[in-house]
């Protein structure tokens, strides 16, 4: 027979055995609340900004200016029509007169349908319950933020790209993460035997929403990648990087675990010695770090220290080739994020919403779905430290 008190079953006492005797009459001591201590916030998503989305595949344009260089002229210069790398002109003008400069760059991203189910019987949404006025509700509540944690790890965590694999009844699309947009080593370190993802290894171009981070040994192996620690000259050539490139963050996320480690370099890196102040407190922690190129909060997110083995990593030696087996590399703690939160945005083509799928027989089922992707605006404007352990 079918479970419908929900998708997971609380179960319960069907009733205990009594007898007679002097303990006959005593009522059973259940508090009136249900405690729960799973994390349930999402730094990453709660952040960053909103916008909609028409199409399954979102869209937006980046551009960048031509880097400085010579524009002289001479007086009384004639009209040059501008080109890819300048003009000639009699008398000499300088080489940046006549460029054309940088072209737009369009960037997208698949949407992609996340949901959650639920089926509670009538008898369950009858019966008196401890903590718990109606089953359906609670329930609804309870997976609804469950799907919001989904969303922040297929964001962070997943590794996953910008993918159509998907139809209506066929495989879902796969909307890409901030690893495939963030990728490249123009904002980027990679520490260990990893690097960013080349034309070698199945990618389209860096930063473009369908590669991810790969490793650097070969596919068919069975060792896994050797990763690195997190030091502060890794930080601080990330901010160096995004700050050249014209942006300046102003986080790092990163998993507990990490948190710590981050925490740790402010003694051993700096040299810095805590002392215990007026009130005999020890401060362990750092909240803020005031880099060469700005500060950046630091911003523990417990989902990045989540194992999770990543199955669509590539290797060094194979085109569409992934690592198999005990090669393939667990993600926990793997990477920092450096960015600053105007450059992401959720770009919603159906916000989340709950499906009636009505009273069926003797249960009410409902179904939740949302449809979204992320939207990074301009990649170049924020980085990542890869291969942590």
């Amino acid at each position: 027979m079918t479970n419908l008190l929900a998708v997971r079953a609380t179960g319960g006492p069907g009733g205990p055995t009594r007898g007679p005797g002097a303990n006959v009459s005593q009522r059973e001591d259940l508090a009136n609340f249900i405690t729960m201590i799973t994390r349930d916030e999402t730094p990453f998503t709660s952040d960053i900004g909103k916008s909609s989305a028409s199409a399954i595949y979102h869209e937006w344009q980046t551009d960048t200016l031509e880097a400085p260089g010579d524009s002289r002229i001479p007086e009384g210069q004639d009209f040059i029509a501008p080109a890819a790398g300048g003009g000639t002109g009699t008398p000499p003008v300088g080489d940046k007169f006549a460029e054309s400069g940088p072209q737009r760059t369009r960037l997208g991203n698949y949407t992609q349908i996340n949901g959650k189910t639920i089926a509670v019987s009538g008898t369950r949404r009858a019966v008196d319950q401890a903590g718990v006025a109606d089953e359906y509700a609670y329930q609804l509540k309870k997976r609804g933020t469950e799907l919001r944690r989904d969303v922040e790890f297929d964001m962070i965590h997943s590794y996953n790209v910008s993918a159509a694999i998907g139809a209506q009844n066929g495989n879902a699309r796969s909307a890409g993460g901030y690893q495939s947009f963030v990728n490249s080593g123009s904002t980027c370190v990679y520490v260990g035997q990893f690097a960013q993802p080349s034309t070698g290894t199945g990618s389209k171009s860096n930063n473009d929403g369908l590669t991810a981070p790969r490793a650097t040994i070969n596919v068919g192996g069975s060792t896994a990648p050797t990763r690195g620690s997190l030091a502060l000259t890794d930080i601080d050539s990330v901010m160096q990087k995004i700050y050249e490139q014209g942006g300046k963050a102003s986080k790092i996320m990163v998993s507990p675990k990490i948190r710590r480690d981050f925490s740790d370099l402010m003694v051993s890196d700096t040299g810095v010695v805590r002392n215990i102040d007026a009130g005999g407190q020890l401060r362990q922690s750092v909240d803020v770090y005031m880099s060469d190129f700005g500060e950046i909060m630091v911003v523990p997110n417990y989902i990045m220290g989540l194992s999770y083995t990543n199955a669509i990593m590539h290797g060094a030696n194979h085109a569409s080739d992934f690592l198999t087996g005990t090669a393939r590399p667990d993600m926990a703690n793997f990477s920092a994020l450096i960015y600053d939160p105007m450059w992401f945005a959720t770009a919603y083509l159906r916000p989340l919403q709950e499906v009636d799928v009505g009273q069926q027989g003797d249960s009410t089922k409902g179904m939740m779905v949302e449809e979204c992707t992320l939207e990074v605006r301009n990649p170049l404007g924020c980085g990542a430290i890869y291969g942590l352990n």
